[in-house]
């Protein structure tokens, strides 16, 4: 099964995060950091509420306005994802989001796996 190009996947969203971390950082308003890398409102909006992706072009524009490098927006999207995630995890006294997951702690409690005969 293929993805659908327009697709917003996880890491998208990671990546539309960082962005807009970036646009909060500039001191610009999401109407200027918009026209400055070249977008309208609208694109910026449909991008920033994950109904489409960002391409590369637009990571270029952005990277360009904010200094930043598009390698070091993908890399700080990955490690802000992660402390979100521990932050919320901290702070919910929840366990770690992966271990919540469907099927995991049952895996983690050896009652999921490969079917295999205990020894007797």
């Amino acid at each position: 099964m293929g993805r659908k190009a327009q697709e917003v996947t996880h890491f998208a969203k990671q990546v539309m995060d960082e962005c807009v971390r970036l646009q909060k950082k500039s001191g610009m308003t999401i109407k200027e950091f918009a026209k400055a890398c070249g977008f309208g409102e609208v694109y910026w909006y449909t991008r920033a509420n994950y109904s489409l992706p960002l391409n590369l072009s637009d990571l270029e524009r952005i990277s360009e306005v904010t200094g930043v490098s598009i390698g070091d927006i993908v890399m700080d999207s990955k490690r802000h994802a992660v402390e979100a995630a521990e932050r919320k995890a901290q702070a919910g006294g929840y366990g770690l989001a992966a271990y919540n997951a469907d099927g995991k702690q049952e895996a983690i409690n050896g009652e999921a796996g490969p079917d295999y005969d205990e020894p007797a």
